[in-house]
């Protein structure tokens, strides 16, 4: 009897807020998996491509392999999808800015081709342990696309006056996929990132300044001390690595906190898959 592989877990980043750190942190996600043997295939649905720069090169395209919007093409027409190779453990479905066509798109079939594509048109798909999806602020298709296949999704936030809004929006998109298109969805939590000085007290990080503290609280208290995965401050290795499409690295107090608390927020997201 032939037993087939499982489908890779498929994990997915939102935010309708934009600039709170998307794409650094599923980058460092993918990263962080790799580095444990994991193999990860990543999926640039931001109309900017930010992911596909940290990875591949800053504005690095390879015309001869395909973009994200093949995987919105009718998957009957059952196009083969190839994906750039940036390691043995690392791969990309490179972005391209005409993604915003998608989300634009009034075809209500587009939202489910995502799925069908990367089931039947991505060449040993099962090789994969995790599909990593960025996605672009707001709720349009392609984060809908993303809802419909994710396995989970998590959410970035910084401490801004907006954050609990934010979060409250992104809920109301989940309920009703989750009710009637894709029953096994989760939302994993929330990641507190850019925090300009963290203190440490009772043996948490927590932001030093007293107006961004309360936003925090604010947070937990709305979400839960489980749904939050992680403080990350605002730190200079973090760019400079994870925009190389490397693991943060450094002997320096700044490089060993950083590398500290995005491995933390990395090991509560996976204890939640």
């Amino acid at each position: 009897m032939t037993i087939e592989a499982p489908f890779p877990k498929v994990i997915g980043v939102s935010t309708p807020k934009g600039g709170v750190g998307k794409t650094t942190t599923i980058t460092g996600l993918g990263l962080y998996l790799s580095r444990l043997g994991k193999k990860v295939l990543f999926i640039d649905l931001d109309n900017i491509a930010s992911l596909t720069n940290n990875l591949q090169g800053a504005d690095v395209r390879h015309a001869h392999l395909s973009n994200v919007t093949d995987l919105f093409k009718d998957p009957e027409d059952e196009a083969p999808i190839t994906v750039s190779v940036i390691s043995d453990t690392i791969h990309l479905i490179q972005g391209d800015p005409s993604i915003s066509e998608i989300n634009r798109s009034s075809d209500l079939t587009i939202v489910t081709a995502l799925q069908d594509n990367l089931e039947r048109n991505v060449a040993d798909i099962e090789s994969y342990d995790y599909i990593l999806i960025d996605t672009p602020a707001g709720n349009g298709n392609p984060l809908l696309a993303t809802l419909i296949c994710a396995d989970l999704i998590y959410s970035p936030i910084d401490l801004d006056h907006n954050a609990i809004g934010s979060l409250k929006e992104l809920t109301k998109v989940l309920k009703p996929v989750r009710r009637k298109l894709n029953q096994k969805l989760q939302w994993g939590g929330f990641v507190i990132n850019r925090v300009k000085t963290l203190v440490s007290v009772l043996g948490k990080k927590v932001p030093h300044s007293l107006g961004d503290r309360a936003i925090y609280e604010g947070l937990v208290t709305a979400y839960g001390d489980t749904a939050l995965l992680g403080v990350i401050g605002l730190r200079d290795p973090i760019k400079a690595s994870i925009s190389s499409g490397k693991w943060i690295s450094g002997k320096d107090d700044s490089a060993q906190d950083a590398s500290y608390e995005f491995e933390n927020f990395c090991k509560k997201l996976m204890e939640k898959i």
